[in-house]
């Protein structure tokens, strides 16, 4: 049985961000006939090729091996799109500043790069769905997991607890809000996620709030440690397309659709991630 979990404030705005997509994409369908030809898409047709930007900078999601050749969770995902579409699929390794432009100027066709969606620029660009979800996350002993269903039962499994956190990362912010509602919350700040994961691997702290991606990685040697529920701080990350890529954005929608129901979503984040990445109590991951 799946527990619910009361949104927070980042699943608020997450959940505005995309209800505001999807009005966007209501809106449009109406004026369907009037909206010019989807450009890219026809490009993609034609050519046979779709152009994906990404960072690979940013490893397990995209980097760059000795011989030049790009590999990673993204540049699976980006490659499994390819071949379902039917089309060959050509990476633009930029840095993460420059995707957004690039894919406004009409250079790329997608930005598949751990990108955390814009409000701020739906105008210009449309975001999917996610399809992995990062962001804080807590992990504690395999026994000690709570039964955490909304922010006061967080806090009441938390009070009386030490919770290591890596210094001035959104662990701590978090740890630190817990701690002035909750006096007996004790932070122990370390100065990275390795370390915060290290110390309650070695008893001296009965929690650690550090970022997933991290926590997937050290959590494949330690199998008494394990996630205590989904990501308390969550941070999605979605593939991008210009606001003109209507046709696009349906497709690779549909598509990502079709990859969670057939569980190749789940497989591409066990083989990079581990099995922690599918073992959250409450069913959540993403």
């Amino acid at each position: 049985m799946k527990l619910q979990f009361p949104m927070s404030n980042s699943q608020r705005w997450l959940a505005a961000l995309f209800g505001l997509a999807a009005l966007g994409l209501g809106l449009g369908s109406l004026a369907f006939f009037a909206q010019p030809e989807d450009e890219a898409w026809a490009r993609i047709r034609a050519r046979g090729v779709i152009v994906v930007a990404t960072d690979a900078s940013y490893p397990p999601f995209s980097a760059v091996d000795g011989n030049g050749n790009l590999f990673g969770f993204d540049i699976d995902l980006g490659d499994e799109l390819g071949r379902r579409l039917g089309v060959r699929v050509d990476y633009d390794n930029l840095t993460y500043d420059a995707l957004l432009p690039a894919l406004v100027a009409g250079r790329d066709d997608a930005v598949i790069s751990a990108f955390v969606p814009q409000p701020e620029r739906l105008k210009e660009v449309w975001f999917t769905r996610p399809y992995f979800t990062a962001g804080t996350v807590v992990v504690s002993r395999a026994e000690d997991r709570p039964q955490a269903t909304d922010d006061r039962s967080w806090l009441s499994w938390a009070n009386g607890r030490t919770l290591a956190v890596e210094y001035g990362a959104g662990g701590d912010v978090v740890a630190r809000r817990w701690a002035r509602e909750a006096p007996a919350v004790t932070v122990l700040a370390k100065p990275t996620a390795q370390e915060a994961l290290a110390a309650l691997a070695a008893g001296e702290a009965q929690a650690a709030l550090v970022d997933a991606v991290t926590a997937y990685e050290f959590l494949k040697g330690q199998p008494g440690l394990a996630l205590a529920g989904p990501p308390v701080d969550p941070e999605p990350y979605a593939i991008a397309v210009s606001s003109r890529s209507r046709e696009l954005f349906a497709v690779l929608e549909r598509t990502l659709d079709e990859m969670e129901a057939d569980g190749t979503l789940t497989a591409l984040k066990v083989k990079w991630f581990g099995e922690s990445v599918v073992s959250d109590p409450s069913g959540i991951v993403d």
